[in-house]
């Protein structure tokens, strides 16, 4: 007669928990595999990458992450941090600024691909974003001089895109506050706008 079959008629409950136990050592000798090839890929694709071949460092990497386990937030953010280097190399910065993202939402701290992102939007003229991710950077690393004349230098630019941006609209609507009223032999010019002490203003026509 079967050993093990009397086991499990007599021992049920011990049976089902070293069940239990074979298949959590299974799942663990697994996740130990797949952390070994990940690392392995992630290797060569810096070696591919030291050898100048981006692209195909960008895929090795790619491929690292399928491996990657899900909870090794740390190794998933790193991965994707890598990957947008090699577009950055390959001047493909959409494509780096979508990994830069990916990075860090898995780690919202990581440094590197905090400014490897914000350089991508400086790059693809996203001043604004830009310099919400310099905000940031200033706030993680507060005696960097770098960082702080970057912010300094974005929050310019965003001032004078703003004004640039301000001056545009209202002379569009100026052109055509001008073309509505020439059809009844008018223009702006017509109208002056003076401040009262209160701080409203009052509009006078004059001829």
């Amino acid at each position: 007669m079967d050993n093990t079959s009397t086991d499990q008629k007599e021992n049920p409950d011990i049976y089902q928990v070293e069940q239990e136990q074979d298949q959590q050592q299974q799942q663990m000798e697994q996740i130990q595999k797949e952390k070994e090839k990940c690392l392995e890929l992630k290797n060569k694709a810096g070696l591919l990458f030291s050898q100048l071949k981006y692209e195909e460092a960008a895929d090795i990497y790619n491929e690292a992450i399928d491996y990657c386990p899900l909870e090794d937030l740390n190794m998933l953010s790193i991965l994707n941090s890598n990957i947008a280097i090699c577009f950055m190399k390959q001047s493909d910065f959409e494509s780096a600024l979508e990994h830069c993202s990916k990075a860090l939402e898995f780690n919202p701290e990581f440094v590197k691909a905090l400014m490897n992102r914000a350089e991508c939007y400086e790059k693809t003229d996203k001043l604004e974003e830009a310099l919400e991710d310099y905000k940031k950077l200033k706030e993680l690393s507060p005696n960097d001089n770098f960082i702080i004349k970057k912010y300094i230098d974005l929050d310019q630019k965003v001032q004078e895109l703003q004004e640039k941006r301000k001056n545009e609209a209202l002379k569009g609507l100026k052109d055509l506050g001008n073309t509505l009223l020439n059809k009844f032999g008018l223009s702006l010019d017509n109208f002056k706008m003076q401040q009262n002490e209160n701080g409203s203003y009052n509009i006078q026509f004059q001829q």
